[in-house]
């Protein structure tokens, strides 16, 4: 399961609104409204059985349209994820390429309202319980507030797999920075596309490429200082046996992470620039762009596996923009 730092890829990385007018397989059509099928009954986890840290991974772990699941969330997960198939795709039909288009582009609209009931009811519950950590709909309101502005550059390469999922690249820029590439897995049920899955991708056509490699507990960066500006593509191997998160932020001056860490009350003055999560043994993407001169950190949140974040073990890089 994903961090909070990575709520909801395709939800933090696709925007509304934007046409790219091309051919069928590349077109990023604007849909004009959510429409999406009606939820079952149900309500939101209440507060008393989510685990104190409320974070995706942590605090919602196991929750289901409003009870507990008798399954922990890990082995629920691992139930419902397809087993890989190794099949890299073909190129789908222009029909069948305009569909996928259209589901992604439907999930645009009901980000764009701020429907989150809506872009839970065209999810799995796979995807649920993977990216949030909670296979319950009723919960994704909690998470998928204060989203800043998430703008499409593209919706392409729609491709057919083996198991029978459909594909979709999708390249978007959230909050003017951070650049996520990824591969959208969709699944149809009963004549509609739910997202199923989302594959981080690497950054295309920066202009520097960083390799930021996260260790227990501390990061390897093959450079710590990069030009204002430019388009930059950060690549993030996992080496550790923990999960680990590379968090962007700008911090106010003459405070240290540290201090935030122990006084939630700092926490509203740090400004979230960019972040990707990975796996033990995988490699996250990230781009940044349209970064002022100044001083970054890169922070991992991760607090397992005893509870303290592995920033105050001192999993922390400092990165210079000039």
């Amino acid at each position: 399961m994903r961090r909070a730092v990575t709520i909801c890829a395709f939800a933090l990385t696709l925007a509304a609104g934007s046409a790219i007018p091309a051919a069928a397989q590349d077109a990023t059509p604007a849909a004009a409204s959510c429409v999406a099928p009606d939820l079952p009954p149900g309500t939101p986890t209440p507060m008393e059985q989510m685990a104190p840290q409320a974070t995706p991974a942590d605090a919602m772990a196991g929750m289901e349209m409003a009870s507990p699941e008798s399954e922990t969330a890990a082995e629920a997960a691992a139930q419902a994820t397809p087993e890989p198939t190794g099949d890299e795709g073909t190129p789908a039909a222009d029909a069948t390429a305009e569909r996928v288009i259209a589901a992604a582009a439907n999930l645009i609209a009901c980000l764009s309202e701020g429907n989150a009931l809506g872009f839970a009811a065209l999810s799995t519950p796979n995807y649920l319980l993977t990216e949030f950590g909670t296979s319950n709909p009723y919960d994704l309101p909690l998470f998928m507030e204060g989203f800043p502005s998430i703008e499409a550059r593209s919706i392409d390469d729609a491709q057919t797999h083996s198991d029978g999922r459909l594909t979709v690249d999708v390249t978007t820029v959230l909050g003017g920075t951070q650049v996520d590439r990824f591969r959208a897995y969709f699944v149809d049920e009963a004549g509609t596309l739910l997202l199923d899955e989302v594959v981080s991708l690497p950054i295309e056509n920066a202009d520097v490429d960083v390799e930021a490699t996260m260790l227990d507990l501390a990061f390897g960066l093959s450079q710590d200082t990069v030009p204002a500006g430019a388009p930059i593509a950060f690549t993030l191997p996992n080496q550790g046996q923990y999960p680990h998160e590379s968090a962007v932020v700008r911090l106010p001056d003459g405070i240290a992470i540290e201090q935030i860490c122990e006084d939630p009350s700092l926490e509203e003055q740090i400004q979230f620039i960019g972040g990707a999560y990975a796996e033990p043994g995988d490699t996250a993407y990230l781009g940044l762009e349209n970064l002022e001169p100044g001083a970054y950190t890169a922070v991992c949140f991760v607090d397992i596996p005893d509870g303290i974040p592995h920033v105050m073990r001192g999993m922390i890089a400092e990165l210079t923009v000039e």
